[in-house]
């Protein structure tokens, strides 16, 4: 009699892809900046990316240098010191169709990302890649979450 049992393969806990579609939100609203990051912060903590000190992390890292990178996008993320609350790669993605004041912008896309350093020059990359033009913007703006997915969630795994 076994005391033991192996897990079935679907038992198995998966780690969360680095985008999935569960995190991303359209319509949203934020009165500024540090609430449009702290719902970004908690979409991440929900989905399993990070512990809740990164959260503090992504203020914090805004506070010192904007994440806001032009064409409505912002991109906050944690700073240094708080690498070691990252648990998985991921990303989130809220859409503010009136835009929020962000480091002397107007942002519409919030992407939020938990990445080890490795990852978050790839993330970047493939942001700027597929942001790069405001015709892009647009259509994301305008899509759903699964438009969205689609649109950015190619070359990311």
């Amino acid at each position: 009699m076994a005391l033991f049992r192996r897990k079935r393969k679907e038992e198995e806990v998966k780690a969360p892809g680095i985008l999935e579609t569960k995190n991303i939100r359209i319509n949203c609203k934020a009165a500024n900046s540090d609430e449009a990051i702290v719902a970004a912060g908690k979409l991440l903590l929900e989905a399993g990316y990070i512990s809740e000190g990164y959260i503090q992390g992504m203020l914090n890292r805004d506070h010192d240098l904007t994440t806001y990178i032009g064409n409505d996008i912002a991109i906050p993320h944690g700073e240094y010191e708080v690498k070691d609350c990252v648990k998985n790669t991921g990303l989130c993605v809220q859409i503010y169709p009136e835009g929020i004041a962000w480091g002397g912008g107007n942002v519409r896309i919030v992407i939020g990302i938990a990445a080890t350093t490795e990852g978050h020059v790839k993330i970047l990359q493939h942001i700027a890649e597929t942001l790069g033009d405001m015709e892009m913007v647009e259509k994301v703006v305008a899509s759903n979450p699964e438009g969205i997915y689609d649109m950015l969630a190619a070359g990311l795994e």
